[in-house]
């Protein structure tokens, strides 16, 4: 049977797929049509199958033309299918790096300030382009209790921060952005709203701010060394973990952000001396679910750690068993193919701190302190086993692999004995890994928001340079021009549109579609469950019994109150973006009409081509801005709780106090009563929850509203004032033609750039 030829050229800036079999396009009706807007790895794992399918062949050709991250997926797919008996040749044509486009796109940004248009060197596009060049990427470490969280974050940091204590003790979210300034520095939120600046962060006052139960969050800047954040701000969270935290709510954080289908690469923390316990089974349900929606990207986003593997003796431990039973373990929760990067954290920190200044070359062990002498051990012990070099147990990228595989023959050639241990201790391994998904995924996503915000700005100068290059030449339809400038602007002026648009924005209704889905879920999802728990046949319980059930049943109504949480926050948010949307897109048909159909010969009149560029690439700007601070109490509770803020919608469904639960004296209690007793709150706080879910939409909506009808002013002053200088421009520029050819030369300038931002998308 003949080998079947098959090409794909995916750009992943654009979101779009070209796939050719044999050299032709492929039908209509074949499922290698792929939309554009899809990922690579939304579908590359059935590639295999898909291809057997339709061409009723196991033995194919593939030129893929794309990015090498893309093509090393292809060559992941193609290892997975020679075990079904499907063979995948392949060959790459090298694609434009992210990377290589950086720099690009930084010299196009000092071009179009440099150029001839005025409107174009304004603050609004310099800060568009910043907040775009410096968009943040959250990596979420996760883990459990004594798992080794903290020294896992400060190997990462190259430095000891974060304090590290092996009892429950604390409730603080920490958040650390990379930066380029040389030291830490943090604000410090209390859980009263006051916040304080610390322009100079130590291990010793972190672990003053974490003991301290009135701190809710830490915002930490400084340099992350293995990263830049010239090309993406990494922001590293610590949340604290289910069986570390004094706030169930950091838990459901934790579970909200491990739900996400992409955006948050999630470090997950598995001590390899103590698996299986109950904490690592709850989260690990969750990330099982997560993992199988949404195609590869919902793999790539969970990094497994196996810390603590400087505690193996070689010839007595095994590496290699460790790792198999932590891919059987996490096979029992349904997680496949998981990406496992083990590694000895505390070794890579103590490389970077205790023996910093240390110069391996001139160590005499005789004269160095208890301290000193114990992490030199751990570097002759790492660099002397083979079988604690970790980095050959990572799952590592042939590229991320050969790229680390130089830097050890390097550090072995120089004899640096302190970097050869580094790569061993896996920290490195890890490092390359998020420098990868960030660049597949997170880069991608910035250039193309990047060139968003040019194209837009762009676009509008070349609408208005356009009318006044048809001005400039005193032509008839330049006349006719004038009197549409005219009429437009007597439209604007006598605002009788504008308060038609405030009209139709406050027609909108949130709250009965948010209700509607929010009753939905009450009833086909929250009270089922609740009913079940209650069904539960309990009989009669000693005391040890009873207690043991308070606390399943704890666990259970801080489950469901999670869910909940995660369930309406996305809802509403959702919702609320929806209709954002659409509002920009009634805009824009507002404009439309208030128009009409006024074309000139060649060129159209359009208002809103005049104003786009003074839009954002999408509502997504303007709807991170609509924070409410307004602390609302939503009524009375068994025991207040002080920490339910409305600005904070995680805390929105809090339980609203605690029951304290009488033991009679009496040798048994009841269990099915017991557990009636202690649902009814939880039954009253969901009942409140819902409640105050709708409420929130409601407030939610009118800020939204409002915030729309001021932007729509704000554009309409915009569109008036550009209005007033084409009418003034008519005056001065008409039969002008020094006019007429400073204008073609900015049409001609304008279509340049914009030739060289579409270029950007390329690959």
């Amino acid at each position: 049977m003949s080998q079947c030829e098959v090409f794909i050229k995916y750009n992943p800036y654009r979101l779009e797929t070209k796939v050719e079999l044999n050299n032709k396009p492929v039908p209509e009706n074949s499922q290698l049509l792929i939309k554009n807007g899809r990922r690579l790895q939304e579908w590359i794992e059935r590639l295999p199958e898909i291809l057997r399918d339709e061409c009723n062949e196991e033995d194919f050709h593939i030129i893929f033309q794309g990015t090498t991250p893309d093509y090393e997926d292809l060559l992941e797919v193609k290892a997975l299918a020679a075990q079904s008996g499907i063979n995948l040749e392949c060959d790459h044509i090298r694609a434009i790096e992210t990377q290589e486009k950086l720099p690009v796109i930084e010299q196009i940004f000092r071009d179009i300030q440099n150029g001839p248009i005025p409107e174009l060197r304004d603050p609004q596009l310099t800060d568009s382009f910043e907040k775009a060049m410096g968009s943040e990427f959250h990596i979420n470490v996760v883990a459990t209790m004594s798992a080794g969280k903290s020294t896992l974050i400060n190997a990462l940091l190259g430095r000891k921060l974060m304090p590290s204590k092996q009892e429950a003790c604390t409730a603080t979210i920490t958040e650390i952005k990379d930066t380029e300034i040389p030291n830490f520095r943090a604000k410090v939120v209390y859980k009263n709203d006051e916040i304080i600046d610390v322009p100079d962060l130590t291990y010793e006052l972190m672990q003053k701010f974490n003991a301290d139960p009135n701190v809710a969050e830490i915002h930490v800047e400084g340099n992350i060394p293995f990263t830049s954040s010239k090309e993406t701000s990494l922001v590293l969270v610590d949340t604290p973990g289910p069986n570390n935290s004094n706030d169930p709510n950091h838990q459901a954080a934790t579970e909200g952000e491990i739900k996400k289908s992409s955006n948050t690469l999630i470090l997950y923390i598995l001590n390899s001396t103590q698996l299986s316990t109950n904490d690592d089974n709850k989260l690990l349900d969750y990330v099982a679910a997560s993992m199988n929606v949404g195609g590869k990207q919902s793999k790539d986003r969970f990094l497994f750690v196996v810390n603590k593997l400087d505690d193996f003796r070689p010839g007595e431990d095994k590496v290699e068993t460790a790792l198999e039973n932590v891919r059987k373990y996490l096979k029992r929760h349904g997680i496949e193919d998981a990406q496992i990067f083990p590694a000895s954290a505390l070794t890579a920190l103590d490389i970077n701190t205790t023996l910093e200044n240390i110069d391996l070359r001139n160590f005499d062990p005789f004269e160095a302190d208890d301290n000193v002498l114990e992490a030199f051990q751990k570097i002759r012990k790492f660099n002397r086993n083979s079988e604690l070099h970790l980095e050959q147990y990572a799952n590592l990228r042939p590229s991320l692999r050969h790229e680390i595989e130089n830097t050890l023959a390097k550090a072995k050639l120089e004899h640096d004995q302190k970097q050869e241990a580094l790569i061993h201790t896996g920290i490195i391994p890890i490092e390359a890994a998020i420098r990868m998904y960030v660049e597949k995924y997170a880069k991608t996503a910035k250039i193309k928001n990047v060139v968003d915000q040019f194209t837009k700005k762009l676009e509008s100068s070349q609408a208005l340079e356009n009318i006044k290059s048809e001005i400039a030449s005193g032509t008839e339809r330049a006349k006719n021009i004038q009197e549409t400038i005219e009429e437009l602007n007597g439209k604007l002026q006598s605002g009788k549109n504008a308060r038609a648009f405030e009209r139709m924005i406050d027609k909108i209704d949130y709250k009965s579609e948010i209700s509607r889905i929010v009753d939905d879920a009450n009833k086909n999802e929250f009270y089922p469950r609740i009913r079940a728990e209650l069904e539960k046949s309990r009989g009669k319980l000693e005391k040890e019994q009873a207690e043991y059930e308070l606390r399943k049943i704890k666990s259970f109504s801080d489950r469901l109150q999670a869910d909940v949480e995660i369930k309406l926050g996305k809802v509403i948010s959702e919702h609320v973006k929806k209709q954002a949307n659409n509002l920009f897109e009634a805009y824009k048909k507002e404009l439309d009409k208030l128009a009409g159909e006024l074309k000139i010969g060649e060129v159209s009149l359009n208002p809103f081509e005049l104003v786009s560029g003074e839009l954002g690439a999408n509502s997504d700007e303007l709807l991170q801005k609509l924070t409410q601070t307004e602390r609302v109490k939503t009524g009375r509770h068994w025991v207040e709780n002080t920490n339910k803020r409305w600005y904070k919608p995680w805390t929105w469904f809090q339980e609203s106090g605690h029951w304290t639960d009488d033991y009679e004296n009496r040798t048994y209690i009841d269990g099915n009563e017991l557990a009636k007793k202690s649902l009814a709150p939880l039954q009253a706080s969901l009942i409140e929850n819902m409640n105050s879910a709708k409420n929130y939409a409601e407030q939610q909506a009118q800020l939204v509203k409002e915030a729309f009808k001021k932007m729509f002013r704000e554009l309409d002053a915009a569109l008036e004032k550009k209005l007033a200088e084409l009418r003034d421009y008519a005056n001065q520029a008409k039969d002008n033609a020094q006019a007429l050819e400073e204008s073609q030369e900015k049409q001609r300038w304008l279509e340049e750039m914009n030739s060289r931002v579409d270029a950007i998308l390329e690959i």
